[in-house]
């Protein structure tokens, strides 16, 4: 670093910790898992909350196997991925119980899963 030169003011920086502070009150994956018992799929948010969903539930997963189930990747807190079947979702949208694209939601309805 050049003597003299500031490359980073005090205001940014204040505002990148109040971006970070806003960052640890959103939800955030810490773990997930496949409990092939009940055919579940089972995450564990920051808040201490579990969100439970069926696995048949979520587009990509429909034939797989319990061994390419338990194999789970979580991304920044924010997606989780299958890197055998080459799935991933995205925690915002398992939220609000988005398991696929458009046409999957409505194949869900169509069989009597509420969205």
């Amino acid at each position: 670093m050049a003597q003299g030169k500031v490359l980073t003011t005090d205001a940014q920086l204040d505002a990148a910790l109040e971006r970070a502070k806003q960052f640890d009150k959103e939800p955030r994956l810490t773990a997930a898992e496949y409990n092939a018992g009940l055919d579940l799929v089972v995450l564990h948010l920051n808040n201490g909350r579990r969100v439970v969903i069926p696995r048949e539930e979520l587009q990509g997963l429909e034939s797989a196997t319990p061994k390419q189930l338990a194999e789970i990747e979580i991304y920044a807190g924010l997606s989780l991925a299958w890197p055998q079947l080459d799935v991933d979702h995205y925690l915002p949208h398992l939220l609000e119980h988005r398991y696929g694209s458009d046409e999957w939601m409505e194949k869900l309805e169509r069989r009597g899963v509420a969205a």
